[in-house]
C-alpha cells in the first residue's frame, strides 16, 4: 500500500492531501453533529418565537387599550354624563336636540377613521322615541337589540363590567356591521326615576390583532392566536391550524405558574413546541405553536445547505488543488523534459530562469548551476583530450624510426670519400628539401601533393643509395594534391614497401604505384610488385607487435595508423592487401575534404 501510494502522481497525491485533511474531517463533522445542529435549530427558533411573543406583547396590549381608551373618551363627554351619571338626568329627548348631542355624534364618527365604530345600547321603555331623534339614531339602540347575543347573556350570567368580544360573541349582523370584534362595558342609569342597564359597545376588527399577530410571527409553519379567560381565541394568524394547535386556557394558566413559558406537547397526535405569553390587562395569552416536524424538517435543511457547501467548498478546493497541482506538475514536467534530454545527448542545456522562488524554482536554479558545471567540465575534458591527442600524436612522430637520415649521411660520407661532389651536392640538396617538408611547419597536417612530394625524393634517394631500383608511378587527381593528410603518412609505407619488398626480391628492382581518389571518403592506395607478406604478418602489421628481425619492425606502420584514428577516429587508418610473390596493397582511409573541414 505504501509503495502505490508512493508511486501516485503529484496531483493525485495533492488532491488526496486536500481529501484527507479538509473534506472528509468536514463531512465527518457534519455527520456526527447533525442532532446537534438540529437540536441548535430548534433551540434558536423557539427563543425567536419566545423573543416575538415578548415583542407582540405591547403591540396587542396597546390595541385592546385602545379600544378602552374609545369608550373612556365617549363616556367622559358632557352629553354621555348629563344622560347618564348626573344625579339629576335630563330628558332623554330633549338633550338629543341640544348641541351636545351633536359634538358626542361628531366625536363618536372621528373614530371611524381609525377603525371604530360605537353603539350604546340602553333599557328604555318601549314607545320612547328618543331612539327616533336624528342625532341618537346613528349610535344609541334599544336593548332589545343586544338581547339573545352570546355577549348579553354573559354580562347577564355574570357580573363582570365590561367583556372583549370575539366574532362568536357577536351576532352576524352586528358583526358584519360594525366589526367582528368588540369591546362592551356595562352601566347603570337612572331614568323617570327607574334605575336602567346599559352597554358601551366599541366595535373593530380583528385584524387589526390578526396583522400584530402576523407581522411577530418569524416561522413560517407555526400558528399564532389570541385567547382569553372563556378559552375563546380572539384572533388567530390561522383558522385551522389554531383549531388543530388549541391549547386551554387553564392549561396554559398551570404552565405559566409553573415558570414554563415554554413547553413540549403533543396536540392531537402532533409533537409541537408552544410558547405563551401573558397579555395584561384583557387576561389574555399569546400562544406561539410550532410544529416538531417543522423544525426538524428546517433543522435538516440546514444540515443540507451546510453539506452543499462543504461539497461547494470540496469542489472548489479541488479546482483549485488542481489548479497548483497543474502548476506545480507543468514546471516539474519541464524539469523532468529537460533532464531527460540530457540522456539523449549527454549535453544540458540550461532552461529559462524562473520567475518564482519556491521549491520548483529552487530546483530550476540548482539544475541551471548543474548543468553550467557540467558543460564547463565537458568542455574542460575535451580540451585535456584534444591535448592528450595532439601529445599522443607528437609522441607518435617522434617514435619514427631515424635509421633513413643515418643511411643517407653514411652515403654522403662515402661519396664525399670518394670525391663525387656533384651527387654529395644533389644528395645535400633532395636531403634538406625533405626535411624541409616535415620540419618545415609545426602544424603536424600537410597536403596530399606535399606528402608525394616528400616520398618522391624518398624514393630518388634511395635510387641514389640502390642505383636506381625502385620506379614510382603516381596517378593522383590534381583536384586532390590539396587535401590535408597528416605528416609523415606515404613515407614510412613506401620505406616499408622498399625495404622489406622491393630489395628482397631476386633481382631487387621493383614499382610502387601510388593513386588517389573520392568516394564515402578520400581513399589512397600505395601498391608494389615486391615479395608480398604472409597471413601471419599482415595479422600483426597493425598492432605493436615486434616482427621478426628478418622482416624488420612494424613499428612505423603501427604509429601511422594510430595517428590516423587518433585524428579521425576507429573508421579510419590503414587496410593491408597482399599475395605472397606478388606484392602488397596499402589502402589509407580518412575523410573527405569537406566532412573534415566542417568539423
Amino acid at each position: 500500500m505504501k509503495k502505490i501510494l508512493l508511486n501516485l502522481k503529484i496531483r493525485t497525491k495533492l488532491s488526496l492531501v486536500l481529501l484527507a485533511a479538509v473534506v472528509i474531517p468536514a463531512l465527518f463533522i457534519g455527520l456526527a453533529f447533525s442532532a446537534d445542529f438540529r437540536d441548535m435549530v430548534i433551540s434558536n427558533t423557539i427563543s425567536q418565537a419566545q423573543k416575538s411573543s415578548a415583542k407582540a406583547s405591547p403591540i396587542l396590549r396597546a390595541l385592546a387599550v385602545r379600544s378602552q381608551n374609545v369608550a373612556n373618551d365617549l363616556s367622559s363627554c358632557a352629553y354621555y354624563q348629563n344622560l347618564f351619571s348626573s344625579a339629576s338626568p335630563a330628558d332623554f329627548k330633549e338633550a338629543a336636540q341640544t348641541s351636545l348631542a351633536q359634538d358626542f355624534l361628531t366625536k363618536a364618527h372621528s373614530y371611524q377613521s381609525e377603525g371604530y365604530q360605537t353603539r350604546i345600547y340602553i333599557d328604555l321603555p318601549e314607545g320612547d322615541d328618543f331612539f327616533a331623534s336624528p342625532t341618537a339614531s346613528p349610535i344609541f339602540a334599544p336593548l332589545t337589540q343586544a338581547r339573545g347575543r352570546y355577549w348579553y347573556g354573559i354580562f347577564q350570567a355574570s357580573s363582570v363590567d365590561h367583556l372583549y368580544c370575539p366574532s362568536s360573541y357577536l351576532g352576524p349582523i352586528e358583526a358584519s356591521t360594525y366589526g367582528d370584534s368588540a369591546y362592551i362595558r356595562r352601566f347603570r342609569f337612572l331614568y323617570q326615576g327607574k334605575s336602567l342597564s346599559g352597554y358601551l359597545a366599541v366595535y373593530y376588527s380583528s385584524g387589526l390583532y390578526r396583522q400584530a399577530l402576523r407581522d411577530n410571527l418569524t416561522f413560517p409553519d407555526g400558528v399564532s392566536y389570541l385567547i382569553n379567560d372563556r378559552n375563546q381565541i380572539i384572533a388567530e394568524t390561522d383558522r385551522a391550524r389554531s383549531a388543530t394547535y388549541r391549547i386551554d386556557y387553564g392549561q396554559i394558566t398551570d404552565y405559566l405558574e409553573s415558570s414554563n413559558a415554554f413547553v413540549e406537547k403533543n396536540v392531537l397526535g402532533s409533537d409541537v413546541y408552544a410558547a405563551f405569553h401573558r397579555i395584561p390587562g384583557p387576561s389574555w395569552y399569546l400562544v406561539i405553536i410550532i410544529p416538531k416536524s417543522s423544525l426538524i424538517r428546517q433543522g435538516n435543511q440546514i444540515i443540507l445547505r451546510y453539506l452543499a457547501i462543504i461539497f461547494i467548498c470540496m469542489v472548489g478546493g479541488i479546482f483549485i488543488a488542481e489548479l497548483l497541482a497543474g502548476s506545480i506538475v507543468r514546471r516539474i514536467r519541464q524539469v523532468s523534459a529537460q533532464m531527460s534530454q540530457v540522456k539523449a545527448d549527454d549535453t544540458p542545456s540550461p532552461m529559462p530562469p524562473s520567475p518564482y522562488k519556491d521549491e520548483v524554482g529552487q530546483l530550476v536554479d540548482s539544475y541551471n548551476y548543474m548543468a553550467g558545471r557540467i558543460n564547463a567540465l565537458v568542455a574542460e575534458q575535451q580540451r585535456i583530450s584534444e591535448e592528450k591527442t595532439i601529445a599522443e600524436f607528437n609522441a607518435l612522430q617522434a617514435q619514427i624510426n631515424p635509421h633513413f637520415l643515418y643511411n643517407t649521411m653514411d652515403m654522403i660520407h662515402w661519396m664525399a670519400q670518394a670525391r663525387q661532389y656533384d651527387k654529395v651536392s644533389e644528395i645535400v640538396m633532395r636531403l634538406s628539401r625533405f626535411y624541409k617538408l616535415t620540419l618545415s611547419k609545426k602544424d603536424p597536417v600537410s597536403t596530399i601533393g606535399d606528402e608525394i612530394e616528400h616520398a618522391s625524393i624518398y624514393v630518388q634517394l634511395q635510387n641514389m643509395r640502390f642505383e636506381n631500383a625502385i620506379d614510382l608511378v603516381v596517378d593522383v587527381p590534381d583536384e586532390l594534391n590539396s587535401c590535408h593528410i597528416p605528416k609523415l603518412t606515404l613515407q614510412p609505407i613506401l620505406e616499408n614497401a622498399i625495404l622489406h619488398g622491393i630489395l628482397e626480391k631476386n633481382p631487387p628492382t621493383g614499382t610502387i604505384v601510388i593513386t588517389a581518389w573520392e568516394d564515402d571518403a578520400l581513399y589512397l592506395l600505395i601498391s608494389d610488385d615486391g615479395v608480398g607478406m604472409n597471413q601471419e604478418l599482415l595479422d600483426h602489421l597493425l598492432t605493436y607487435t615486434p616482427m621478426s628481425k628478418a622482416n624488420g619492425s612494424n613499428v612505423a606502420i603501427y604509429n601511422i595508423h594510430s595517428r590516423l584514428r587518433l585524428l579521425y577516429g576507429e573508421g579510419y587508418g590503414l587496410s593491408y592487401q597482399s599475395i605472397p610473390g606478388r606484392g602488397t596493397e596499402v589502402t589509407i582511409r580518412i575523410p573527405r575534404e569537406e566532412k573534415r573541414v566542417s568539423e
